[in-house]
């Protein structure tokens, strides 16, 4: 563990008072850092709903527009962790291009061979866990549960969590400086900001649609 797990970021900004006050309207009185982890994680996973956005955007404008994709809510989650003095990364493995497929369709064919799939990555117990509150119910119950994969969005506040295991094919890694691979895209082909919404908004409306 080391201090930067627990500062603030241009990107983890959690000082900014929305998060400041989720952070604290969520923890309660509570003290147990794992039951505050757990309610953290359900907040992101169930109220910030998935849908694809750029990589450079900060955890409290993620919080404001309430949708994200894995980078998003991961470092939603992480700032949200932060705030409350529990160290957190992100952590990221590479998983085959086919995890979208349920959510994007055909399109999945555009990515690259191998994508980063990011969450979070959480220390309890001098132990790094991963929590991926990627998936909120609806989006996995409409595109993955039919699909019959084998895991699933719960976390059973132990052990690490993993979406998509039929995909992964890298090992558990972390970004060491969250800016900087924030402003690397994550490695991702991104459109420019003016053309997100013409980018990403016909497909968040095919996968918000009911």
């Amino acid at each position: 563990m080391e201090m930067s797990d627990l500062q603030e970021t241009f990107y983890c900004d959690f000082s900014h008072p929305a998060i400041k006050d989720l952070a604290n309207k969520i923890a309660g009185e509570e003290t147990d850092r794992r039951k505050i982890t757990e309610a953290m994680f359900k907040y992101v996973r169930n109220y910030v709903r998935f849908g694809c956005d750029l990589v450079k955007v900060k955890a409290s404008e993620t919080l404001t527009k309430g949708y994200g994709v894995c980078w998003n809510k991961a470092l939603l989650l992480v700032a949200l962790l932060r705030c409350n003095g529990i160290p957190a990364r992100m952590g990221y493995n590479l998983v085959k291009k086919e995890f979208m497929k349920p959510a994007f369709g055909e399109e999945y064919k555009t990515l690259h061979d191998t994508e980063k799939h990011c969450f979070a990555l959480v220390n309890l117990n001098n132990e790094w866990v991963a929590v991926d509150s990627t998936l909120d119910p609806r989006t996995y119950k409409k595109f993955y549960e039919p699909t019959g994969v084998t895991w699933g969005i719960e976390w059973n506040l132990q052990d690490s969590m993993h979406l998509y295991t039929e995909n992964i094919v890298g090992p558990i890694k972390y970004f060491e400086d969250i800016d900087a691979a924030l402003e690397d895209d994550v490695g991702y082909s991104m459109p420019l900001p003016a053309e997100a919404d013409s980018v990403f908004g016909p497909r968040n409306q095919r996968m918000w649609q009911d």
